[in-house]
């Protein structure tokens, strides 16, 4: 009997051990690359993130282009899940995160149609504004896609992350 206790509990500590390890890894993976260096297509010329001690960004680019790519990468990396909950929730769609205890939340935002006024606010706006924000959405993507895994509030919601849209800059605002 004291055998199968010993043998029971070195077990339990093992698949724990290894539980705990499994977690951490995806943790760990979905950190954003502090060092190194990225090709981005994206990109027209080379643009850099540094960051200080806290971990704070200084972005600098050539063009005003690459400077909203590169934005939208650090972003993507770092605030990704943060973004999404705006845009959700200014567009009434926390429920597809949260399920039924968000329905609610999301029938007084949708009254509001802010989707469909971000979508006009978008189609509205100058070609090199427009161009601004379709290189900001595309950076947030490629900075998402940079991770070797989705930011852990995904994991934990057991969803993906929808891309981010040019028009979820716009709509991010009306939250």
């Amino acid at each position: 009997m004291r055998r199968w206790i010993i043998w029971t509990g070195a077990a339990a500590l093992v698949l724990i051990s290894a539980a705990a390890l499994g977690l951490w890894l995806v943790l760990r993976a979905s950190l954003p690359q502090l060092d190194g260096e990225l090709a981005a297509p994206g990109l027209m010329h080379t643009a850099t993130i540094q960051r200080d001690h806290a971990g704070i960004p200084t972005i600098t680019a050539q063009t005003r282009a690459d400077l909203a790519y590169t934005t939208g990468f650090a972003h993507g990396q770092d605030r990704f899940f943060q973004m999404d909950l705006i845009r959700r929730q200014a567009a009434g769609e926390l429920s597809e995160l949260f399920g039924p205890a968000a329905v609610d939340a999301d029938k007084r935002y949708r009254f509001h149609r802010f989707r469909a006024r971000a979508r006009d606010v978008y189609a509205r706006l100058a070609a090199r504004e427009r161009a601004l924000m379709d290189a900001y959405a595309e950076g947030v993507n490629a900075g998402l896609a940079s991770l070797d895994a989705r930011p852990f509030e995904y994991f934990l919601l057991r969803v993906e992350p929808r891309p981010w849209e040019p028009l979820d800059s716009v709509l991010a605002v009306y939250n």
